[in-house]
């Protein structure tokens, strides 16, 4: 009896310390291990033992935060390649409709589920942010090992070395395939993600979806422009006057107790960072030609101070 208590101590403290804290949890093993099937089965335990649709929802949004710890992990040890990450993205996706079943279950039984809603949304926010800065920094992981291979093939040509050359355009083409398939990956379980909390919003009152639409336009906000700041990229004065005109509006309708109105003009509002988004990939290609043409005549320069150089020297044993 007291080993059964023991290993239920320990199905169950995870969970607790997520819902109390909010942190994401620690990945422990992933499905990169062969021992990954305990983990599975100690979910299914603590599963076992959530006795009441609430809680077993709030366990899907705890599960959920595990798996991002893993994605975490399994793109920081194995890379985008790693078959691991597909099984840990796939029961992200599990847990998260699961737990907009179970909520929607309550609400056809009569059930007022728009707080149950609200605070499974809100618990999945930090461990969404957290997925999202995993992707950001593998992107910038494999960015930074393009960069340097590119500066390699360059040397390796200005030696003349074609084999090396070869060598380093077929390591270059490599990387540049793992970064499509993470900005698809990316992109295919951000989509996923906001349908399954698409459907948790549907069940919040009108109220509480404006404030979530007014929070998540600020957030898209604030995330384009760090973006630009990371990429170097001054915008213009004006990008983001629709943006803020249209939050403006959103939080007026708010505050006079229109809500429908004002998350509207929120998802309006985030709608116009996508242009935004879009004038500052505009600048990063900009940028980046500019920074080519810059290498080019650098190039230029120094092989025409080395032919300099060698007239010299032949003048200089002519005479």
């Amino acid at each position: 009896m007291k080993i059964k208590t023991a290993i239920i101590s320990l199905l169950v403290v995870p969970f607790l310390v997520f819902a109390q804290n909010g942190a994401l949890p620690s990945a422990g093993l992933t499905p990169e291990s062969p021992f990954y099937f305990f983990d599975k089965l100690g979910e299914a335990l603590r599963e076992f033992f959530a006795f009441s649709p609430e809680g077993r929802a709030k366990l899907q949004i705890a599960f959920a935060a595990e798996r991002v710890a893993e994605i975490k992990v399994v793109l920081e040890t194995k890379g985008v390649d790693a078959k691991g990450l597909e099984v840990a993205e796939a029961r992200l996706r599990e847990h998260l409709g699961e737990a907009a079943e179970i909520v929607i279950k309550q609400k056809n039984k009569g059930k007022d589920v728009s707080q149950l809603a609200k605070e499974l949304n809100d618990n999945f926010e930090e461990p969404k942010s957290a997925l999202a800065d995993s992707f950001k920094t593998q992107k910038k992981v494999l960015e930074a090992k393009e960069d340097e291979l590119e500066d390699q093939m360059k040397a390796a040509h200005k030696a003349g070395d074609t084999a090396k050359a070869e060598a380093i355009a077929q390591e270059l083409g490599q990387v540049k395939a793992q970064l499509e398939l993470l900005e698809l990956k990316e992109d295919e379980l951000e989509d996923d993600l906001d349908e399954e909390e698409e459907r948790l919003e549907d069940e919040m009152d009108a109220r509480e979806e404006a404030e979530e639409a007014i929070r998540e336009a600020k957030e898209e906000k604030a995330e384009m422009i760090e973006e630009a700041a990371e990429e170097g990229v001054t915008l213009p004065a004006n990008a983001l006057a629709a943006f803020n005109q249209l939050l403006a509006q959103a939080e007026s309708a708010y505050q006079a107790g229109n809500y429908q109105e004002a998350e509207r003009l929120a998802e309006q509002a985030e709608g116009a960072i996508e242009n935004v988004e879009d004038v500052i990939e505009e600048l990063e290609e900009q940028k980046e030609e500019l920074e080519d043409e810059e290498d080019d005549k650098e190039e230029e320069n120094e092989e025409n101070d080395t032919e300099e150089d060698g007239e010299e020297q032949e003048d200089e044993r002519k005479q």
